[in-house]
């Protein structure tokens, strides 16, 4: 298996997860939606294919400029100053985006200046009742700390209740907050994901190093399983006065 049959794998997961996150963002109804870290504008998209106006923000790069050649409407911004007036557009979303900020508390604040009716925001999750599921986060865990080790930030992911203190202390006060829980429990196999760690650490500077700690990953993971991770959604509707 090659990195690139990995990512074909994961991105069936990622492809159903992300549909559940539009279909809930759907039924509020928004006008508009801003995607804060839009990356592939598979969001921006979705949306405009529903008929709502739809734009997204990321840094600057090769894919953003893909999609601005494409004609989706994407800006250059960042989480912590995007590119619009306060309340300018309805809904402003952020799927598994808040483990990549280093102050959710600043970007969310932003998101809150921007928003006119609400933010829907979503970060991976996993059911630790089911043994395959603890796997999942173990490899997410190592993951991330790879990545760090590759100079990434990347840090664990937020929690229901962490997400919501990253929020003013009055949010419950101004928003109506709903959380969603969505796992399509689905088995990942783990020689093929050995080998793609060990390709992973093969292009690594340091990743030699690394392979006790591969060795003793995989030592979890062949008394708990491994399947693929699920998805909290979080909805913060503005209350009406």
């Amino acid at each position: 298996m090659t990195i690139e049959d990995a990512r074909a794998a994961a991105y069936v997961n990622h492809d159903w997860l992300t549909d559940e996150f539009v279909r809930l963002l759907l039924l509020q109804d928004p006008a508009s939606v801003l995607d804060v870290g839009c990356g592939k504008g598979q969001l921006v998209r979705a949306c405009a294919a529903a008929g709502i106006p739809a734009s997204g923000v990321d840094q600057a790069g090769p894919r953003l400029d893909a999609l601005i050649e494409e004609g989706v409407d994407v800006r250059v911004g960042t989480a912590y100053d995007l590119p619009f007036e306060k309340g300018e557009v309805d809904w402003i979303t952020l799927r598994h985006v808040p483990h990549h900020l280093e102050d959710p508390p600043r970007a969310f604040a932003e998101a809150l200046r921007v928003a006119r009716t609400g933010i829907h925001l979503a970060e991976p999750w996993y059911d630790l009742t089911l043994p395959s599921q603890r796997g999942s986060l173990a490899v997410d865990l190592w993951e991330k700390r790879m990545d760090r080790m590759g100079g990434m930030y990347h840090a664990a992911t937020l929690d229901l209740d962490e997400l919501l203190a990253a929020f003013p202390a009055d949010i419950h006060a101004t928003h109506e907050v709903h959380a969603h829980r969505s796992l399509r429990l689905c088995d990942r196999s783990l020689p093929d994901y050995r080998e793609v760690a060990e390709l992973r650490l093969s292009k690594m500077q340091d990743g030699a190093a690394q392979m006790d700690s591969l060795d003793e990953l995989f030592a979890g993971l062949e008394q708990t399983g491994l399947s693929w991770n699920g998805s909290l959604t979080v909805t913060l509707r503005k209350r009406s006065r």
